[in-house]
């Protein structure tokens, strides 16, 4: 683990860089262990850990600007926080957090891009393009020794700037990308992590395997990797443009089953589908569909699958018929 106890750095930016780490869940058992000898060493400790905390509280009011608006759309809306809130605390440190820059230990600048209702094409402080999907959020830190990106649940196109000395290192649901420059699509869920590269080369590994530098497959242009929680990465090659129809406003099914496809179609739909039994899922679906215009695909589903629809305040069901 990074030593955290180094002499340039102060009580709060050490509370501050916990806070981060302890609310994004990738601790180990040790760390955990570490951070709790550490709060009770000293009661300033845990002084100033408490002020951070309430710094991440406070920032779970989001501004109007990140706020979705209604409860049909509260889902999207309740894993935004978490990358915003970290952007929060990081800013909070203010000129304290220098300190921890110029060892390497801490990000010097961190930003949070979203897309809401509508595709967006950002630029990152490093000059590298995003395109983020419709209802995707990405914090953006930059390290001395790296540029790192974290993104959950969302979908984003990455042209990344060239820079041997400063790896570029994405943190998904299931997976790290490390690349120093090159051109590739990242579609990421809890149950799925997806990895296409459209030019160069990407290191893309399970991140549950230990340091993201050393461990993953080399995925070259054409080809996509899949990530899920407990199972195997699955390497198949792909026509990329298919990963990235997004980016034209086209959602491509290549004959998937339901079960792989909602995820997908859910990610434009104000009301989500859901699946009333796992044998539906089983159901397969294919082609080409315009994502601005999905809900017409949810009502034509009766004339396409044997599945009739029960719409409900939460969601869209999907039965059997």
């Amino acid at each position: 683990m990074t030593n955290l106890h180094c002499p340039q750095k102060s009580t709060g930016e050490i509370a501050a860089d916990w806070c981060v780490r302890l609310h994004f869940g990738e601790c180990t058992d040790a760390e955990r262990a570490d951070f709790r000898r550490w709060h009770d060493a000293d009661p300033s400790h845990a002084l100033e850990y408490m002020k951070v905390c309430r710094i991440w509280q406070v920032s779970e009011q989001l501004p109007a600007s990140f706020d979705v608006g209604t409860p049909a759309r509260s889902r999207w809306g309740q894993r935004l926080p978490l990358l915003a809130r970290a952007a929060v605390v990081v800013a909070a440190a203010g000129a304290v957090w220098a300190s921890g820059w110029s060892v390497g230990m801490l990000p010097g600048s961190v930003r949070y891009f979203m897309a809401q209702d509508v595709r967006r094409q950002v630029q990152l402080p490093d000059h590298s393009q995003v395109q983020l999907n419709q209802r995707t959020g990405l914090v953006y830190l930059g390290f001395r020794d790296k540029r790192q990106v974290r993104l959950r649940n969302g979908e984003a196109f990455f042209d990344v700037q060239h820079d041997l000395e400063k790896p570029f290192v994405i943190v998904a649901d299931n997976a790290n990308i490390r690349v120093t420059g090159t051109h590739f699509n990242v579609w990421t869920g809890p149950e799925l992590t997806t990895v296409t590269v459209t030019q160069g080369s990407v290191l893309a590994s399970r991140n549950d395997a230990g340091n993201d530098n050393n461990q993953g497959t080399v995925l070259t242009a054409g080809t996509q990797a899949a990530f899920g929680p407990e199972r195997m990465v699955q390497l198949a090659r792909i026509d990329p443009s298919r990963a990235a129809a997004w980016r034209n406003g086209k959602l491509m099914l290549d004959d998937v089953s339901l079960r792989e496809a909602l995820p997908l179609i859910n990610r434009y739909l104000d009301v989500p589908l859901q699946l009333a039994n796992s044998e539906v899922g089983d159901l397969r679906l294919g082609g080409t569909y315009d994502t601005a215009e999905l809900d017409q695909l949810v009502s034509a589903l009766p004339k396409i699958l044997p599945v009739k629809l029960r719409h409900t305040d939460q969601a869209t069901l999907l039965l059997k018929r």
